[in-house]
């Protein structure tokens, strides 16, 4: 199961450095009342609620270069619940991955982002991206398909091949037909 104590360490540091210092502000990770009479727990809002953002650590691609929609999917949720906010309150997406900030400007001049929300880089550093990377790297290779066929017992990945080209196989290994 991939490790998100890293990306819980960068979100810590943007709420508790970067956004202090940007904004003049104390921010917590907070419940707030939406206007449907639920709830939603942010990333950050501000002591006086004057500000509510999401925070995302996420790239824009994939390990393999592709684009990342499941986390696109993952960051128009947010948006959803930061417009459903019940009070008033200047709304952000906090992205600390540029291809990320990049695809979310490139949504909204399409038309395809909410006017309400403001999408802001912040720039962490250099230790915490490293580790960052790093983790994103080990979360990638626990799905990669190669490890996946790499943890099949040989029966299984024998019977597969015989499903496939079954002379080659009876041919091969002739004592496992």
């Amino acid at each position: 199961m991939a490790d998100t104590r890293v990306q819980l360490e960068v979100e810590d540091w943007v709420r508790e450095n970067w956004m202090q210092e940007r904004f003049s502000s104390e921010f917590h990770r907070t419940r707030v009342k939406l206007s449907s009479g639920g709830v939603f727990d942010f990333d950050a809002v501000s002591t006086d609620r004057k500000i509510i953002a999401s925070i995302s650590t996420s790239s824009a691609k994939t390990s393999s270069g592709k684009y990342a929609v499941g986390k696109m999917m993952k960051l128009r949720s947010d948006m959803l619940f930061l417009l459903m906010v019940e009070k008033p309150a200047q709304k952000f997406l906090v992205l600390t991955e540029k291809s990320m900030y990049d695809a979310c400007e490139k949504e909204k001049a399409g038309g395809r982002a909410p006017d309400g929300i403001e999408f802001i880089l912040a720039e962490i550093p250099i230790e915490l991206e490293a580790k960052l990377i790093k983790a994103r790297a080990a979360a990638s290779k626990e799905v990669s398909p190669q490890v996946l066929l790499e943890e099949l017992p040989d029966e299984v990945m024998l019977e597969g091949a015989k499903a496939i080209l079954p002379e080659t196989v009876k041919d091969e290994f002739p004592n496992k037909s």
